[in-house]
């Protein structure tokens, strides 16, 4: 089970840029702490494209974007899965939510040490959320 952690310089543009709800998001693959990123640049923040990866991750959809009592939720889809091909995907340690509107990275889930899928047995990832992507109180 990977564990999640917001990016802390994400905090300031989440606030003042980000419209949670109509932005779209997505979910990227890297093998870099991203704690202290500001911006997130496809192909250099995660995971260069090839052997079944996009650079810059996979799309999430909006499920729902609700506030209520105070509390600010945003849900989203599942990404697609990712299956290694060639000489395979990774290594990577960190999927990565990311603002592709406004190219923030917003938090990440740790999964506690590198993973590297074999393109050889067509290995494949798959990222799920457990609840709320998001949620400001």
């Amino acid at each position: 089970m990977a564990t999640y952690t917001k990016c802390t310089a994400g905090v300031e543009p989440l606030l003042e840029a980000i419209n949670a709800g109509s932005d779209a998001w997505k979910i990227a693959l890297s093998n870099a702490d991203p704690t202290a990123k500001t911006a997130f640049v496809a192909g250099t923040d995660d995971l260069a494209t090839g052997n079944g990866y996009t650079a810059g991750g996979n799309a999430c959809t909006t499920s729902s974007a609700t506030q209520s009592a105070g509390t600010y939720s945003l849900t989203l889809a599942n990404p697609a899965t990712w299956t290694a091909s060639g000489a395979g995907i990774g290594p990577f340690r960190y999927a990565v939510l990311v603002d592709s509107t406004t190219n923030v990275p917003v938090g990440f889930w740790d999964y506690g040490s590198s993973i590297t899928l074999s393109g050889a047995n067509g290995d494949t990832f798959a990222f799920s959320f457990s609840g709320a992507a998001i949620t400001v109180s």
